[in-house]
């Protein structure tokens, strides 16, 4: 059992380090929150709201959860189409053990047609981070203890990315942790010289439209530290006559994920997924599940046909 334990440790451990940025079964789902140049893709969107959660190993104490809001505005040129523009706001808490990190970032994106059926935007998010240690679980004679502070802001950090797209297919890059990727600002720091890694996000999303009104999405979604191996997901969504989206997703071998998108009114989408552990935890805690709730024009834009105005639409999720 002390062996098991001690695996089970250090396999939180690991997790602590791969998971310094957010990671979600629905990532095309909450878009946004991976690239700040997905806000606005869709030029006649208007405003998009999402909010969702992630508990990852229910039933395990510290496991990780992880909570987000995020909003932001399309401004519609009222006669020109050669570009237009997106700003919002990103609200994020990230909670593992006695660790927590709370972040704000406000967001701008620039979206620029090119050719006759492709736009390519460039967003970024800019904000500050709030840490925090739970000194209380900690025994005060534990060196940790002394040399991290139980709450500071760590500010300015920055998050670029770029979105390259038409009717048929997305292509996203961001890289988080670029600038500031210390847990530390000025003579406050968590731990001793605690480092946050550069982690880079890519993924590829294809839409196939068949008849009857179902629109067949894989996706595929790529996150890694520039030096370490990626960690990989593949999602496959189904969505039937704009109303409901049924999926699957495999993430490392570590995660099997089943994914239900259901559209409750016009612009009103609820996404619920659920993880099954692969790898030993499974024995301990297995189950994982997501949350997401979004008022945005999703199952609107899955089954259009040639975009309006000769502008590339978005082929998934909106919002």
């Amino acid at each position: 059992m002390k062996a098991y334990f001690t695996y089970l440790c250090c396999l939180l451990c690991a997790v602590s380090i791969a998971q310094q940025t957010p990671q979600f079964t629905q990532f095309t789902f909450n878009k946004s929150g991976y690239n700040p140049a997905a806000s606005g893709s869709n030029i006649n969107a208007g405003y998009e709201i999402i909010s969702g959660t992630r508990q990852q190993w229910v039933g395990f104490e510290g496991a990780p959860k992880t909570s987000f809001f995020s909003g932001n505005y399309t401004f519609k040129p009222e006669r020109s189409y050669k570009r237009w523009h997106n700003a919002g706001l990103y609200v994020s808490q990230d909670v593992m053990g006695v660790f927590s990190t709370t972040s704000l970032h406000g967001s701008y994106t620039l979206h620029l047609p090119v050719l006759k059926q492709y736009v390519l935007s460039f967003g970024i998010y800019a904000g500050i981070k709030q840490f925090g240690f739970g000194k209380g679980t900690v025994d005060r004679n534990d060196p940790i203890y002394a040399k991290s502070s139980q709450l500071f802001l760590a500010y300015p950090d920055f998050i670029p990315g770029m979105r390259f797209k038409n009717r048929k297919f997305i292509v996203d890059v961001s890289v988080f942790n670029l600038y500031k990727f210390r847990r530390a600002q000025g003579d406050k720091q968590i731990g001793n010289k605690s480092i946050l890694v550069p982690q880079l996000y890519v993924s590829y999303t294809r839409k196939i439209t068949l008849e009857n009104q179902v629109v067949i999405v894989p996706s595929v979604n790529l996150h890694s530290g520039f030096t370490s191996i990626p960690s990989a997901e593949f999602n496959l969504m189904a969505y039937f006559v704009k109303r409901v989206g049924i999926g699957a997703s495999i993430r490392n071998l570590n995660f099997i994920s089943g994914v239900l998108h259901l559209r409750l009114k016009k612009n009103i989408t609820v996404g619920l997924a659920y993880d099954y552990s692969l790898n030993r935890i499974s024995a301990t805690a297995p189950h994982s599940y997501e949350i997401m709730f979004g008022i945005t024009p999703l199952f609107q834009e899955l089954l259009d046909g040639k975009p309006k105005r000769g502008i590339a639409k978005c082929p998934i999720l909106d919002f």
